[in-house]
């Protein structure tokens, strides 16, 4: 999905492009590209988390229907709160995990932007 938005975009660019060279849209490209790249994989994430927490709802919804005692119903329910704090936690975890990752990319690429602008700033 990404690849066909980031080359409708380029397409589009290319007459601007072609004029200046192309070396003024490099570095706004490129935080584009981060961005995009870590929305899809948060949204991926949360595609998965959701996937996984259905699937578990629907189990827990099978067991009075297969019907189990009381006391173990109470455990089951137990058991799928317990389950479900745990899938939460590691859904925070990947979720911060890939926003380090994209800021550290983009602010690799702003410190590159920035030197760039110093030196043309700086007379020769």
């Amino acid at each position: 999905m990404f690849d066909k938005m980031f080359s409708d975009m380029q397409s589009m660019m290319k007459p601007y492009q072609e004029t200046w060279n192309g070396q003024q849209f490099k570095p706004v490209a490129n935080l584009m590209m981060i961005q995009a790249k870590a929305m899809e994989k948060l949204g991926s994430e949360q595609a998965r988390f959701y996937t996984e927490c259905v699937e578990t709802f629907s189990k827990q919804l099978d067991g009075p229907a297969k019907g189990k005692d009381a006391a173990g119903l109470q455990e089951a329910q137990f058991n799928m709160a317990q389950d479900l704090q745990d899938r939460v936690g590691r859904l925070f975890k990947n979720n911060m995990d890939i926003l380090t990752e994209a800021r550290e990319k983009a602010t690799a690429e702003l410190e590159v932007i920035k030197s760039q602008a110093t030196k043309m700033a700086t007379p020769s």
